[in-house]
């Protein structure tokens, strides 16, 4: 489809930056009147068949933690109770009912639930418990705050569990040889999930969703892109959770603004973190032994940095597994620059990477 934008690129850059109107990402910074959330904690997904949803997360890595009526929570090895939760859809029709961050304490949560049209209500049905704010935000996507669940226990030191490693050691470099009589052994098997990393809008109400969630909550920029034919149109943002000197992922959401034919915002893929590289390609087999459709991947991104590798669930969401992100803390400066290629190495990006999968998908 033509719009506006691809017409006035044909014109000199002076003249078609003059015409078109400024829409610049304002700078944000942190402060403590806003709401201070610790990490992303899980999503709310609407499945037409939750069945056939259930036999798709067992094969990406989730583990089913909990079924109750017409939900199922999934967790990660991580301790988060659950990453994930699939309800069955009562329209029929595949949709994303947001993320829920984790608030960084009691006073926090209470903060969150004084915010204009936010309710809440208890998780005691929910695996670990807690509390829950959420707000309904005018489009019809909804943010939620969680506080006061019951954590999982998790022993890092004996290392991360796995579906797909027999024994696994250090890397041998060229000059230096780590693993010494120990040998690299793998099998087939999903690639086990540890966390929810991140999500991210293709947004209609860019600037009002970018002023909500920046206005309020502790999110800050990592990185700010423009549109490669209009320096004067920021068109998308990676943002993290800023927790002062702590390190915190490179991005945990992002805001894209939607071009000018999209009709409603929509989630544009969410992610989740596994241990390693040779854990991401086994599991890439093991889906596609499945016969799952691989939307793109395996290849390394260039912001956040992360081994990618997108997946077309079985309503049509993309969902990516992701090893390897780059962290940041608050002295990491925000970067500006042009939007363009988005991987280092991988295979070619596909024309419709950016659509709404749910519209695409062809009922089987």
């Amino acid at each position: 489809m033509v719009n506006a934008l691809d017409i006035l690129s044909y014109l000199p850059r002076f003249l078609r930056e003059r015409i078109t109107p400024k829409m610049p990402i304002p700078d944000v910074k942190n402060d403590p009147s806003k709401v201070q959330l610790a990490r992303l904690g899980h999503v709310y997904f609407e499945h037409p068949d939750l069945n056939k949803f259930a036999r798709f997360a067992k094969d990406f890595g989730f583990v089913e933690e909990k079924r109750d009526g017409n939900a199922i929570y999934f967790r990660g090895y991580g301790r988060d109770p659950y990453i994930y939760v699939a309800t069955k859809s009562k329209t029929g029709k595949p949709k994303f009912m947001g993320p829920a961050f984790v608030a960084r304490d009691q006073k926090e949560f209470d903060k969150a639930a004084k915010l204009p049209g936010a309710t809440v209500k208890s998780l005691d049905r929910a695996p670990g418990g807690g509390q829950m704010v959420t707000i309904a935000r005018p489009n019809g996507t909804f943010m939620h705050v969680v506080y006061g669940q019951q954590e999982r226990d998790v022993e890092e030191n004996k290392g991360e569990p796995t579906a797909t490693h027999d024994s696994q050691g250090p890397f041998n470099t060229p000059f230096e040889k780590r693993r010494l009589g120990q040998f690299q052994r793998y099998h087939e098997g999903p690639a086990l999930i540890h966390k929810l990393g991140h999500f991210g809008y293709v947004c209609k109400e860019f600037d009002e969703e970018l002023d909500f969630y920046t206005s309020n909550f502790n999110l800050v920029h990592s990185d700010i892109l423009w549109h490669p034919q209009f320096s004067n149109i920021d068109v998308l943002t990676f943002m993290h959770l800023d927790l002062g000197q702590e390190w915190s992922d490179h991005h945990i959401m992002f805001l894209q603004r939607a071009p000018p034919e999209v009709k409603e915002t929509y989630v544009h893929h969410s992610s989740y973190e596994v241990a390693d590289f040779d854990t991401q390609l086994l599991g890439h087999e093991w889906l596609a032994k499945n016969k799952w459709k691989s939307v793109w991947g395996v290849g390394r991104h260039i912001l956040g940095s992360q081994i990618f590798d997108y997946w077309q669930d079985s309503s049509g969401f993309k969902i990516e597994h992701y090893a390897d992100g780059d962290v940041v803390n608050q002295d990491s400066p925000t970067r500006r620059e042009v939007a363009g290629p988005i991987s280092v190495w991988g295979p070619e990006l596909p024309k419709d990477f950016g659509a709404d999968g749910t519209k695409l998908l062809v009922p089987s």
